[in-house]
């Protein structure tokens, strides 16, 4: 039996899906059975009328059935479903999840948005991000940018995991710029305040499709982040 890991964001638009394919890439060319699952996908392409996470899924990185849920609003899914009437049954995204499971030793399952976006509108309440996770009772990996205002990102996002009792394993890094003594400074102090370990910092690419998987044969050449990659997933 597998284990499906969460990854989520500290903020909005700041590289969940490449920190996902980085991942992914990683563990596969490591040889560990891997998939990506994306249950709730928001926002449609309008040109090509593709889903654009999903699409990068299948097509860069040949993830076979990566969605579920799709919704065509480019909202927080409880709005899109609102705005839709689409019938949406978490239980299903969850039976999914543990099928994947029985499928693959990991599974990385990338939310929509941050930790605390809900994503069902009740008649009482909300069913949120973090009951998805724990009704699947999964590990969580942030995915963090490093300039002005991420240690506050990091810092309350942690803060509500803890309230929320979800277990974070490890923060990765998007747009590193080595250089900056800013998002240097950040990282540390980040680690100091959370306890979080860096699993891995990811530049701004140029060309994406092209440097992505270059740059995931870089990391694979540091022992230091392959015996991170075997601590996070237990591989």
């Amino acid at each position: 039996m597998g284990q499906a890991y969460f990854i989520t964001g500290t903020g909005t638009d700041i590289g969940k899906t490449i920190i996902t394919s980085a991942l992914y890439l990683s563990l596969q060319t490591l040889g560990i059975s891997v998939t990506i699952f994306k249950p709730f996908q928001t926002g449609i392409n309008v040109e090509n009328h593709t889903y654009p996470d999903i699409s990068w899924f299948e097509q860069e990185l040949g993830v076979k059935n990566p969605g579920f849920y799709t919704l065509e609003p480019e909202t927080s899914p409880h709005l899109a479903i609102k705005l839709t009437g689409s019938p949406i049954d978490e239980k299903k995204a969850v039976e999914r999840v543990r099928e994947l499971e029985g499928l693959y030793d990991i599974v990385l399952v990338e939310g929509a948005g941050g930790l605390a976006v809900p994503l069902i509108e009740r008649e009482d309440d909300f069913y949120m991000t973090k009951d998805f996770i724990k009704d699947c009772e999964m590990p969580v990996l942030f995915v963090s940018t490093c300039g002005l205002g991420a240690i506050h990102q990091v810092v309350t996002t942690q803060s509500y995991a803890r309230t929320h009792d979800v277990t974070v394993k490890a923060i990765a890094y998007n747009h590193y710029r080595p250089e900056n003594l800013i998002h240097r400074d950040n990282i540390e102090t980040i680690e100091k305040l959370t306890g979080l370990k860096r699993l891995a910092c990811l530049p701004t690419f140029a060309d994406v499709r092209k440097d992505l998987r270059t740059q995931i044969l870089e990391l694979l050449g540091d022992q230091g982040y392959i015996q991170q990659l075997k601590e996070v997933f237990h591989a």
